[in-house]
C-alpha cells in the first residue's frame, strides 16, 4: 500500500494501521480519528494546557497479535495527528518534550 493509497477515501482501521506501520505520521480530520479510535487501547491521557490532550495508545499491527505503539496529539483545531513510536519509552520521552516546549511557550 502506498501513502496515496492510504489517504485516500475514508480511512479505516485497516488504512491507518498499514500507513502508521509503515513510519507514516498521519493527520486525520477530528471525526475520522473518532471513527477509528476504539482500535487504539488508550493507555494515558495527558493534559497539555494547550487544547486536546496528548494519547499514549496501543495500535494495531498488521499482520502481528503484538501491539505497536503510538501517540494521539491535537494538530489544529478539528485535527488529529496519529505518531507511531517505537516504545512506550520513546512515546513518554515525546510527550515530556512536547511538555517542556508548552510550558516554555508560556513562560514567553
Amino acid at each position: 500500500m502506498t501513502w496515496g493509497d492510504a489517504m485516500s477515501g475514508k480511512m479505516t482501521v485497516e488504512k491507518l494501521a498499514a500507513a502508521l506501520e509503515e513510519g507514516r505520521i498521519v493527520p486525520l480530520p477530528l471525526p475520522e480519528w473518532e471513527a477509528v479510535a476504539d482500535a487504539f487501547a488508550e493507555v494515558s491521557r495527558t493534559p497539555t494546557g494547550m487544547g486536546a490532550p496528548i494519547l499514549l495508545v496501543r495500535r494495531p499491527r498488521p499482520g502481528r497479535k503484538a501491539l505497536g505503539w503510538a501517540i494521539v496529539e491535537e494538530s489544529k483545531p478539528g485535527e488529529r495527528v496519529v505518531r507511531p513510536m517505537a516504545s512506550r519509552k520513546a512515546a513518554q520521552t515525546l510527550i515530556g518534550e512536547r511538555l517542556a516546549a508548552y510550558e516554555r511557550m508560556w513562560d514567553g
